[in-house]
């Protein structure tokens, strides 16, 4: 048994809806045990007592090595949704907007651990053009940071509120007019109560699997906090959630949320046992974030920040909606089940971007069941695997024949795999 050795820079973190007037540094305690390495800063004014606690923060974020996006409310748009529209149906950003940008750009932009500015959250049709605009503006004032947007789920529901029926579309439009290196989304259909996953959480992972393949990196914003119909994770939910977001290609996780809302604004809603409850105190989904999230840093380190995706495909069966089969066109040559009930495996290939060498995840998405297989691969001579402090170690090839490469995995529900191929030359 060892100690944690802390967060790498793999992107983890939550939604957080605090002002700067109710936030005090008890907090920093609690993200500091559930391993957060990226975090959003509590909304702020430019009050004196707002920026000596954001002083604090920053701090804090400095000596634990953690980034932040500032939710500064110079480059912020939300207020923007109050604004009367144009003669087109758009809302169009305060004629003032750039030189507040440029304001909290000189203020910020050079502290070491500010990873960026947050812009907006799933921003409807009439904001599209503010918000292509918005991003725009602070790249020019500071390229190095990250303009945050989140956006829908590609639904049927949010056909209308984007204006886009094809949602593969609507990322392109905004990918190209941005030049966006970087997207993020949140989809929470997955958690359904009675545990029925819904194929449209593949659906969306398949539209951000695609940017991936280009080489355009994306955080998915995953549930810890039950309400509507989304039931309360479990451990094994949590895992499940973050291991198949990184088998497509993600490289960022944020949760959503992780302090409960009281329901203040929205009384017709059920949000309860969040990781922190209403009273400040933790629930056990808090140790199952804690347990997930150090995993992550703690076996693969920053590892997957340098996996570009080669592939990804499903085995035995694809989603009905999203998802590929397995087209078993890399290392990966056949898989075998040996004990299981109701088998479904994500098997993903990488690049490492500095290296070349090949990685296989393989990811057990039956969010209930264990299973039991066989992996056989041909062209490997050697294959590494990684304990839980991120050693790696050789695996034996237990194949019967010279020419191939097989491993024997057990995989808990949601246990993700990873795997450094050294392949035949």
């Amino acid at each position: 048994m060892r100690r944690f050795s802390g967060v790498s820079r793999f992107p983890i973190g939550f939604w957080n809806y605090m002002t700067m007037k109710e936030w005090d540094e008890r907090a920093l305690a609690d993200w500091e045990a559930c391993a957060f390495s990226t975090i959003q800063s509590p909304a702020y004014s430019l009050d004196e007592e707002d920026r000596n606690k954001l002083a604090v923060l920053l701090a804090w974020c400095e000596k634990q090595n953690v980034k932040v996006i500032l939710r500064d409310p110079r480059v912020s748009i939300y207020r923007i949704r109050d604004l009367p529209r144009d003669e087109k149906g758009d809302r169009s950003l305060p004629h003032d907007y750039e030189r507040g940008v440029a304001e909290a750009v000189a203020e910020f932009a050079h502290h070491p651990q500010v990873a960026g500015f947050f812009i907006i959250d799933e921003p409807e049709r009439d904001l599209h053009e503010a918000v292509v605009q918005a991003v725009g503006i602070v790249k020019a004032h500071a390229a190095h940071l990250l303009p945050f947007v989140n956006f829908f789920p590609a639904i049927p529901q949010t056909e209308a509120l984007l204006g886009y029926r094809d949602y593969g579309r609507y990322l392109e439009d905004y990918v190209q007019r941005t030049g966006a290196k970087l997207v993020s989304y949140d989809y929470y259909g997955q958690m359904t109560e009675r545990e029925y996953e819904n194929p449209l959480y593949y659906t969306n992972l398949s539209h951000y699997r695609n940017l991936a393949l280009r080489g355009i990196d994306f955080w998915n914003t995953i549930l810890s906090t039950p309400h509507f119909r989304y039931r309360k994770p479990s451990y094994d939910d949590v895992r499940w959630q973050v291991n198949t977001s990184l088998a497509y290609g993600a490289k960022g996780i944020f949760y959503f949320t992780f302090y409960t809302p009281d329901n203040t604004f929205n009384s017709e809603t059920n949000y309860r046992q969040g990781p922190i409850d209403w009273w400040g105190e933790r629930t056990d989904t808090f140790f199952y974030m804690r347990d997930v999230n150090r995993e992550l840093h703690q076996r693969w380190g920053n590892l997957f920040m340098d996996l570009q995706l080669l592939r990804v495909g499903h085995y035995p069966e694809a989603p009905a909606q999203g998802g590929q089969l397995l087209d078993f066109g890399g290392a990966i040559k056949e898989i075998a089940v040996e004990a299981g009930h109701d088998p479904h495996l994500i098997v993903s290939e990488f690049r490492h971007r500095i290296s070349g060498q090949t990685y296989a995840f393989i990811v057990n998405a039956n969010p209930r069941d264990s299973v039991n297989v066989q992996v056989y691969m041909q062209d490997v001579r050697q294959l590494q695997r990684f304990n839980a402090y991120g050693e790696a170690y050789v695996v034996n090839n237990q194949a019967k024949f010279v020419d191939e490469f097989s491993s024997l995995l057990w995989l808990a529900p949601g246990q993700g795999e990873l795997m450094a191929l050294e392949r035949v030359e």
